[in-house]
């Protein structure tokens, strides 16, 4: 059930990808997609505003993640091979098994499947509580690569996730001895089948094209054993993106690259729950969101105006939305997403750079349509306060104004041979206008609770509304030191932010973080062995000192060993203890304490000629 977040965005603010389709399922405590990591070839954080080659939903940024592919599994020589591996963690007696095979039938075709089994049960929390949790969960991935005539590549994938779960209705809610949140039968399931062609001929520089057609369907199915009702969330996604990539040589030491493209997507959702009277789901309206989007970007490549080398990226995208609700007005607007970047790098290795754009989230559908009964209070007596949802057709589509500058440094060599360093920093600053938000009214139960003449019996509304103006700006620093025989890696970033009229902080701030990576390499046994930490300063950017965190700080220690004996190649071994000190110790707004010490192994063999 976890949401990610970039730059104190999260939620519908982070666009997620796997293989290029996007992923928009949305539910309050069930997470936002489901990916094994097993099934991961590959994975890239875009941190900042990419409305203007990616549309609705990137304010913060963009989470995109490859699957496995034959080049994972099979060096470029050989042809059959395959990974099986073995695994578990004590803080919640997880089980894993994982297998994955590629096979070339020839130079132009491969084919790859992967499964994945994953058995737990309750979590260890650092408080000393268990989290009432059992998962059963069960992934593949079948994947098949052709290549024909002059530069053409066809992809076929097939992507499915299912967990069988028994866990509390709210994780957040329960964490403590006392916690009286249910326990409910869930089902999580998730498919997704794609098509991908790229056209890159050897006889034009002009067309390097993409296109890709997908469906995606994801659904969460709740069995609650208190009342033997069942609800359903099920969301449909069907999309499209066709690129295409220009090179011009403009004039002597000027390239340009021309990116451009349309793309567009439809997603239908359905709620269903037999415990209320008409069938729908609280909080889950039976409705449709089309989104169809325009770009284009360059980068001029300027290598004979200054020493070293200039880089200027502008882009602009043109995107049209529309959302529709049965017995609801419809939502519809449009939105033009400009960005300018620029770089320079005088010297090879040390590069500054600049960049401001503009980014926008469309609402969906559950921010304009939210019907029927956020939560409620039993007041004795057969009578029950309700606090209800209340659809707001007439939101905003967010925006967001970022600019951003910062500099890095790279370089080879720089003490001993073989080594390697680098380091960045950067500085960012976000106007964010109309920010969706939701507002819970939690007045105490009304008159009517208690005396029947005297109206209706309910403890308020919830509700979407658009904050007018809101300010976020931060810090990222990091940087690298690799060496034959060890590494050092470290990060620091800050967030601050606050509602402009109101002078309230925002909802989704962090602490001051820093975080460490330190390994030795010891090559005389094949092996590496590290230390990461986290390390968090008191969270006291809260408007009310009952939201204020305190401080921590957690290790994990690693070893891996992959012996290169002919007789041991292919084996991985892997050990690791996360939360060495059995910290209790709670990320901010996560509403429950994190994991306690967890001891972690396994065993992975590769076999492949």
């Amino acid at each position: 059930g976890q949401v990610p977040s970039i730059r104190g965005f999260e939620g519908e603010n982070v666009q997620i990808r796997i293989d290029g389709t996007r992923q928009n399922f949305v539910s309050g405590h069930d997470g936002r997609f489901f990916l094994d990591p097993e099934m991961i070839g590959g994975a890239e954080a875009l941190r900042g505003p990419a409305s203007s080659l990616y549309g609705s939903g990137a304010i913060g940024g963009v989470l995109s993640f490859r699957t496995l592919e034959a080049g994972d599994l099979l060096a470029p020589d050989e042809t059959v091979g395959g990974r099986v591996k073995v695994g578990y963690q004590g803080v919640n007696d997880e089980f894993l098994t994982s297998l994955s095979a590629a096979v070339r039938p020839s130079k132009d075709t491969e084919v790859v499947g992967a499964a994945t089994r994953r058995a737990s049960g309750d979590i260890r929390l650092g408080s000393g509580q268990d989290l009432d949790s059992e998962d059963d969960i069960l992934s593949g991935l079948a994947k098949g690569t052709v290549r024909f005539g002059d530069g053409v590549e066809l992809t076929l994938s097939y992507l499915g996730f299912k967990n069988d779960a028994v866990e509390p209705d709210n994780g957040q809610d329960g964490n403590t001895a006392s916690a009286t949140t249910p326990l409910i039968d869930k089902t999580i399931r998730n498919d997704t089948v794609s098509a991908r062609v790229t056209w890159v001929p050897s006889f034009a520089e002009w067309v390097d094209l993409d296109a890709q057609l997908y469906y995606a369907e994801t659904s969460n199915e709740e069995d609650d054993p208190t009342d033997g009702s069942t609800s359903k969330q099920t969301v449909e996604s069907v999309g499209f993106d066709v690129s295409n990539r220009t090179r011009v040589a403009v004039t002597e030491g000027t390239r340009l690259t021309l990116v451009y493209g349309v793309d567009g997507n439809r997603d239908t959702q359905a709620g269903t729950d037999t415990a209320s009277g008409d069938g729908t789901q609280d909080g889950v309206p039976d409705a449709e969101a089309t989104l169809f989007g325009a770009y284009v970007q360059g980068e001029f490549e300027i290598a004979s105006v200054l020493p070293g080398t200039l880089r200027v990226i502008p882009g602009v995208r043109f995107d049209y939305f529309e959302n529709e609700a049965a017995g609801q007005s419809g939502n519809e607007a449009d939105a033009v997403s400009p960005k300018l970047g620029v770089s320079y790098e005088p010297v090879p290795g040390l590069i500054g750079f600049a960049s401001a754009g503009r980014a926008f989230r469309a609402p969906s559908f559950n921010e304009l349509y939210l019907d029927g009964t956020h939560f409620a209070i039993p007041l004795g007596g057969g009578v029950t306060a309700v606090n209800s949802f209340v659809p707001n057709p007439d939101l905003e589509p967010e925006t967001a104004d970022t600019v951003e500058f910062g500099a890095g440094y790279q370089a080879r060599d720089l003490i001993g041979r073989g080594d390697s360093f680098r380091v960045k920093g950067s500085y960012y600053y976000s106007r964010v206008d109309n920010l969706i938000d939701i507002q819970v009214n939690t007045s105490g139960p009304t008159a009517g609770c208690f005396v029947p003449t005297a109206g209706p019996c309910n403890a308020g509304t919830t509700t979407s509304i658009n904050r007018e103006e809101a300010e976020l700006s931060g810090v990222e620093i990091e940087a690298g030191y690799d060496h034959p025989r060890f590494y050092v890696k470290a990060g620091f970033n800050s967030i601050d932010g606050e509602d402009t009229d109101t002078g309230e902080k925002l909802g989704i701030l962090k602490a001051d973080t820093i975080t460490t990576d330190v390994g030795v390499k010891l090559r005389e046994i094949d092996s590496v062995i590290g230390v990461q930490g986290e390390f968090a300063g008191r969270f006291d950017k809260v408007d009310d000192a009952e939201d204020e965190r305190g401080g921590y700080s957690v290790f994990d220690v690693y070893l891996q060993w992959a012996p290169s004996q002919p007789m041991l190649q292919g084996v991985v071994v892997n050990l690791g203890v996360d939360n060495v000190f059995d910290r209790d110790y709670e990320r901010v707004h996560a509403g429950v304490s994190e994991p306690g010490r967890n001891y972690k192994v396994s065993l992975g063999y590769r076999l492949a000629f």
